[in-house]
């Protein structure tokens, strides 16, 4: 059985991921933890007044968390296996990260903050943290997102090593037997010697999954490409894959899949490729 973990902050975001994650859970299966990190405190100048304020944290945590449990465990049902944790810890993606090896976590789901308009979503510190580093594959869930049974993927590539990739997307994607929908986007036309079709064999072949097909887009930049194909496509999510600077993000500008996060309101699907293994 596969295991989701949720970090929670009781916030209205994270609420969010909660929702998407007892979905997604229902749909493969899985049993979900839920995992407040209670932030302790680094300096020894006031450890007597923090260690009292960190006993009334755990206090509060240990009350939310039952509070919680008890409103999603109603939501989501007996078939359901759903458990609540709470860690103490100064750095929340060290704290998440650990507690994923430690309990053979597969999939974390966070929830984003922000507004919609031209601020789209705006992807909070703690999530963005463990798009870089996590061990697992993270779903950043935006605030306004509402889950929907993935049918369809597009999975944004920079072609470095997308024979790789595809078999790690294409493994997702079979659990939902969900077709991939592959795109690279590009600042000018692609050379004609590019055959689309050709790559989509490839891949098919290489990835033993035959639910995929290839797509080039031409646009200004990668995130409006990326916004135009997602838009015309309508998946229900968006994969990408963060990693130590390619030549693709060193042309392009830095963190491309951190920075999509701020611009779609579909799910992200993020695989650290320097963390994965």
């Amino acid at each position: 059985m596969m295991t989701l973990l949720v970090p929670t902050d009781f916030s209205k975001a994270s609420k969010k991921a909660v929702t998407y994650a007892i979905e997604l859970a229902r749909k493969i299966k899985a049993r979900i933890i839920l995992l407040n990190v209670v932030q302790t405190n680094t300096s020894g100048e006031t450890l007597l007044k923090w260690k009292r304020l960190e006993e009334e944290m755990v206090k509060i945590a240990k009350e939310d968390g039952e509070a919680l449990l008890k409103e999603v465990k109603k939501k989501a049902g007996e078939k359901t296996e759903i458990t609540f944790e709470y860690r103490l810890g100064y750095d929340f993606a060290k704290v998440v990260n650990r507690f994923v090896e430690e309990n053979d976590v597969d999939l974390v789901i966070m929830g984003t903050h922000g507004a919609t308009g031209l601020k789209k979503v705006l992807l909070g510190s703690n999530a963005a943290s463990m798009i870089n580093t996590s061990l697992v594959p993270v779903i950043a869930v935006p605030a306004d997102a509402a889950f929907k049974p993935i049918k369809k993927i597009v999975y944004a590539t920079d072609m470095v090593n997308l024979d790789e990739e595809i078999k790690t997307i294409t493994m997702f994607a079979a659990l939902f037997k969900a077709t991939v929908n592959v795109v690279h986007v590009t600042l000018a036309t692609p050379d004609k010697k590019f055959d689309p079709d050709k790559f989509t064999k490839n891949l098919i072949k290489v990835s033993k999954y035959k639910k995929l097909t290839f797509n080039f887009a031409k646009n200004e930049t990668i995130t409006a490409g990326v916004d135009a194909f997602v838009a015309k496509q309508k998946p229900q999510l968006l994969a990408m894959f963060t990693h130590k600077l390619s030549a693709y993000e060193k042309f392009f500008g830095k963190g491309v899949t951190r920075k999509q996060a701020f611009h779609t309101t579909v799910p992200l699907l993020s695989f650290n490729k320097t963390t994965i293994k």
